[in-house]
């Protein structure tokens, strides 16, 4: 649900979101939405406790009524949408501000929202009700439902036209939520493969074969889940804030190189980042400066005290934004089925893109036009980024056809996503 993901601030909101969610759930291991990784020695105990949750526990009738309660006709009108959404500490997190512009389109068309918060008894909606307050001040026909999974009963959720899902685990509350006449699933990654290969894999997979219909953050990943899974669905593309995305004309003294730094997020391969880090200060070290940001780390710990500048985790969208226009080539590693926020926010701050090889991404990345691609291994990348930094022609020509790369808006995506639910 929540990736993700958009720029540095925002990731952290997963992440807060899938450890609380853990300990709900009783399962105290790393498992974070959009940053997981479990340890290679994690406790299998503590798995076995996660797995064996009764939320998890589903049949072939269950998946069977689900499908008997979703065939019945549509009203004309809708009137009340439910939203099951993880717990999560600031709205401007990742995949949940992405969430509630949608919630938003659906007040705006006259739907009352439900947001059905299913995994923390505790969560604060006060403050949610404050935040929705300040950043979404057309939604306004909600309500905040605290759901306890563990004492309350499905009936307990009230009746709906539709209903959404928007991470892994609320697909199994969902798929025992009957009294709604549509299901649909907003993904937003590809979710199993914030797991190895195993029992919590499996859980998240199965997810895709519930015969909800999919609301996809890109059409790469919707192409994903259709040819794995057979899940069929609409696609939107991610928007980017270009009053607060946007490029200046720079005056570093130096070639101003930028890596999304995240060390315990596998899918940004951070170790291979810094192996290219290394590469470019032995080549390029009197031409080039090194930022990274995305979470906190120890340079020292890479024998890079001094050489880089390391800001860690930035504080908000203000100072990401403000960052990265404020610099020349941006490289980010990405191996889910999701380009994540990063390539769309590179390209609208005047940033030269480069990237691993991903065929999930490639109806975004095109290289040699609006990013340059490269093979994963260190190596590689920092002879892509070589290019740029020697080559300013060509840096100019990526950063041109970036931002020409872009131009779609948040209204557009939603009237589309709106639109598809009226019709099916």
């Amino acid at each position: 649900m929540i990736r993700k993901a958009v720029g540095i601030y925002r990731n952290q909101g997963a992440k807060v979101l899938i450890k609380k969610a853990s300990k709900y759930f009783k399962y105290k291991s790393n498992f974070l939405y959009g940053n997981v990784f479990v340890k290679k020695n994690h406790n299998l105990t503590q798995e076995y406790n996660f797995v064996s949750n009764p939320i998890f526990q589903i049949t072939e009738s269950d998946i069977k009524s689900s499908h008997n309660a979703t065939s019945r006709q549509l009203p004309k009108k809708i009137k009340t949408a439910n939203w099951f959404v993880p717990n999560f500490d600031h709205i401007k997190f990742g995949g949940v501000f992405t969430i509630f512009r949608f919630i938003e389109k659906l007040s705006i068309e006259g739907v009352e929202n439900r947001i059905i918060i299913y995994d923390n008894p505790s969560f604060n909606s006060e403050k949610l009700r404050e935040e929705i307050g300040e950043n979404f001040s057309k939604l306004v026909k909600y309500k905040v439902i605290i759901f306890d999974m563990n004492n309350d009963g499905i009936d307990a959720i009230p009746s709906s036209d539709i209903s959404f899902c928007s991470f892994w685990t609320s697909a199994y509350v969902l798929l025992k939520f009957n009294r709604t006449k549509r299901k649909y699933y907003f993904i937003q990654d590809y979710e199993p493969l914030f797991y190895p290969g195993g029992s919590t894999y499996a859980l998240a997979e199965s997810t895709y074969r519930f015969g909800f219909r999919g609301l996809v953050n890109t059409p790469g990943l919707l192409a994903a889940v259709n040819s794995r899974h057979g899940m069929e669905g609409i696609s939107f593309i991610p928007a980017v804030d270009q009053s607060l995305y946007y490029p200046i004309n720079k005056l570093n003294d130096k070639i101003r190189v930028f890596f999304y730094a995240r060390p315990n997020n596998p899918r940004n391969a951070f170790n291979l980042g810094i192996v290219i880090i290394k590469k470019l200060l032995e080549n390029y070290a009197d031409r080039i400066e090194i930022v990274t940001a995305g979470a906190n780390w120890n340079e020292k710990d890479y024998d890079l005290s001094g050489k880089i500048t390391n800001y860690g985790l930035l504080k908000n969208l203000n100072e990401v934004a403000d960052l990265y226009r404020n610099c020349d080539i941006g490289f980010v590693y990405m191996l889910s089925k999701h380009p994540s926020y990063q390539p769309f926010e590179f390209m609208a701050s005047g940033v030269a893109t480069v990237t691993n090889n991903n065929e999930d991404n490639l109806w975004l990345l095109k290289d040699g036009y609006n990013c340059l691609i490269s093979e994963p291994s260190p190596a590689a990348m920092a002879e892509k980024i070589g290019l740029l930094i020697e080559n300013e022609k060509l840096r100019n020509k990526i950063i041109k056809n970036g931002l020409n790369s872009l131009g779609y808006t948040w209204g557009q995506q939603t009237d589309m996503v709106w639109n598809d639910i009226r019709n099916h």
